[in-house]
């Protein structure tokens, strides 16, 4: 987000059709206060909106577009398998190749994918935070839901993105979709960026690890604002450091017994039983990450 000059950046941009749009699929939306579709300002967000905003930015001559989304927002969560936003029909051509997400294959083939995944140990009850006080004062969401965590979704897509491994003496195409783990990110940001940054030929410095300025961090609120609670953390940092070495892992036992410190028994159990039910995907997925 530092990069504006350079980068055109969209946050999560088809969340806005997903959950404030006139074909949001997503059923959050009714558990919230009536006015915050309306105040999100998204409320005529279709996906092809959203699509048209995201094309029009790649017309520009200098800059390149970078957007930040969540695999469910374009491939269909289980509680809505058959989700088919009619605004989007439009750009399928009569003889489209299949893919599994809500966009043609067409525009698919536009963009460079980089995957990041987290540890559902990690990522889990760090998303549960935001359901019970004080954040959920702010998010107005008081329950964690299952369909709507992203690692299945995310496999799907990596599994329709990434071919084939490469016969011997081959090399994997340039445009093979990239996979990082967050904690090999933060194990070494400076080596796992700059990798990244090769990949998609994007000069490297490493001031991107650092957003001190104030202008970065409005930009960064005015971004967030839409999904308020979810990213006090980062709102709140000042770059990306490295990991202290040599912590030791918690065991299942230790983790269960901070999350029931954390959240109470019952909820602990709750949280438990969606990390395990995300640990196969996870898995699967890290079995492909960046490794430099």
């Amino acid at each position: 987000m530092t990069y504006r000059d350079t980068l055109s950046i969209h946050h999560e941009p088809f969340g806005d059709a997903f959950y404030f749009g006139p074909e949001k699929i997503s059923p959050l939306w009714q558990h919230w206060p009536p006015s915050k579709v309306i105040d999100s300002g998204k409320s005529h967000y279709t996906y092809d909106l959203v699509l048209q905003t995201i094309l029009d930015d790649m017309k520009h001559p200098t800059k390149r577009v970078f957007l930040k989304d969540i695999a469910y927002h374009i491939i269909p969560p289980s509680h809505s398998p058959n989700a088919r936003p009619p605004s989007l029909q439009q750009h399928f051509a009569p003889n489209e190749p299949p893919n599994p997400s809500l966009l043609p294959t067409s525009i698919l083939q536009t963009f460079r994918f980089v995957f990041l995944i987290r540890k559902p140990s990690s990522a889990i009850p760090s998303l549960y935070r935001c359901f019970v006080p004080p954040l959920s004062s702010i998010t107005d969401v008081h329950d964690i839901d299952p369909t709507e965590l992203g690692y299945r979704e995310l496999r799907i897509l990596f599994d329709y993105l990434h071919p084939p491994t490469p016969s011997p003496g081959k090399s994997a195409p340039d445009d093979e979709p990239l996979l990082i783990d967050a904690d090999d990110l933060l194990a070494d940001p400076h080596a796992m960026i700059q990798s990244l940054c090769s990949h998609l030929s994007i000069p490297y410095s490493p001031s991107m690890l650092s957003w001190p300025a104030k202008e970065d961090h409005d930009f960064a609120k005015s971004l967030f604002q839409k999904y308020a609670g979810y990213h006090e953390d980062a709102l709140h940092s000042t770059g990306l450091e490295p990991k202290p070495p040599g912590q030791k892992l918690k065991s299942r036992e230790e983790e269960d017994e901070e999350w029931e410190e954390k959240f109470g028994v019952e909820a602990a159990s709750k949280v438990r039983e969606i990390v395990d039910m995300c640990q196969e995907d996870y898995e699967y997925l890290r079995g492909f990450r960046m490794r430099v």
